[in-house]
């Protein structure tokens, strides 16, 4: 639609699924900056779109940084100089990752309250927070992989 809020390559973290899905949540951002003059039911219909593919990038975080706490990514496997480095690294920020994505998803479910210019301009900032603040921990683990 618009072009008000495009894809930045800062917004990569390295892992090809987390980086498009990171890429459907910057289109559908863009989507609602430039629907701010749709009807309310197309606008309400755009946000539910963000939350659902926002609640299954989080669950697909959660569970990668689970596997990379665990061991058991397979990318691992043949890493094994690395792996308990990489182990390490995500055994350090998975609890604070994990409370991070529910508190996010709190901000979302707070932000329909307000007016549309001022929820386009913080649903920016609040996926910027996300992909640049509150990733860079996986961008991290998948750099030294």
């Amino acid at each position: 639609m618009g072009n008000l809020f495009p894809w930045r390559e800062s917004f990569s973290i390295g892992h090809p699924g987390l980086d498009d899905e990171h890429r459907r949540m910057v289109a559908l951002i863009d989507d609602i900056a430039a629907a701010t003059d749709a009807d309310a039911d197309a606008f309400a219909d755009l946000l539910q779109r963000l939350r659902e593919v926002t609640v299954e990038h989080f669950r697909h975080e959660n569970a990668l940084l689970w596997e990379l706490r665990s061991g058991t990514y397979a990318a691992l496997r043949n890493l094994q100089r690395t792996a308990p480095f990489v182990k390490a690294m995500a055994e350090a920020a998975f609890d604070e990752h994990m409370a991070e994505h529910a508190s996010m998803l709190r901000q979302m479910e707070a932000l329909k309250t307000l007016a549309r210019d001022a929820l386009c301009e913080t649903l920016k900032t609040w996926f910027v927070d996300h992909a640049i603040k509150h990733d860079s921990h996986l961008k991290a683990i998948f750099q030294a992989m």
